[in-house]
């Protein structure tokens, strides 16, 4: 038992790290609710999305580089960040396509879910999760956590109605909790976008 504590402590601490660049993500659907440009945004976006996919490239193509990068983001990452694309590139990318395609309000729920409803999953399925999935570990709390994140968010940033919210946050739960594809970022974008358009359109 005394070394199980500091695992699951230093496990937190890490994830603390991972979801604190989820949390400042939270700027764009955030922006994009006060009004900014969707063209300034896209801006911004595509210009980090670039160079996050010009370091991926050479994290690939060069090992030095790649040790180099693992030697000083190892602590953010996760193991099969290692020799995959990380899930700070995927999240970007996906915010950049959302921004892109989808109408206002749907990519502000959309990159809202990935940004913070992803995060309250993971904070609170690690906290104080106690009924879990056999298959990966996830917590029915943090799926509750996920769902309410999205709701209220949603609510708070659009001006849609409580059945189109309450259908995008239990999107946002179920691709959270899904195992495919492998980056749930891009589920989550993809899944809860989907719920957007569906829902608005009924």
């Amino acid at each position: 038992m005394t070394e199980a504590a500091p695992s699951r402590a230093s496990s937190f601490r890490r994830e603390l790290g991972r979801k604190a660049i989820h949390l400042s993500s939270a700027a764009v659907p955030i922006a994009l609710a006060l009004g900014v440009e969707r063209r300034v945004a896209l801006i911004v976006l595509g210009a980090l999305a670039l160079i996050a996919m010009t370091v991926e490239v050479a994290r690939a193509s060069s090992s030095s580089i790649a040790a180099r990068f693992d030697a000083l983001f190892m602590p953010l990452l996760r193991s099969h960040e290692l020799t995959r694309v990380t899930g700070a590139t995927w999240l970007i990318s996906a915010m950049f396509v959302a921004v892109l395609l989808l109408p206002r309000d749907a990519a502000v729920v959309a990159t809202w879910a990935a940004a913070v409803g992803d995060t309250a999953a993971a904070l609170i399925g690690m906290r104080f999760g106690r009924n879990r999935s056999s298959r990966d570990g996830k917590s029915l709390e943090g799926s509750a956590a996920c769902l309410l994140a999205t709701l209220v968010g949603a609510l708070m940033l659009t001006r849609v109605g409580i059945g189109v919210a309450l259908l995008a946050a239990v999107a946002a739960m179920v691709a959270e909790r899904l195992p495919w594809p492998h980056d749930d970022n891009v589920r989550i974008v993809t899944a809860v976008g989907m719920a957007m358009i569906i829902g608005m359109a009924l």
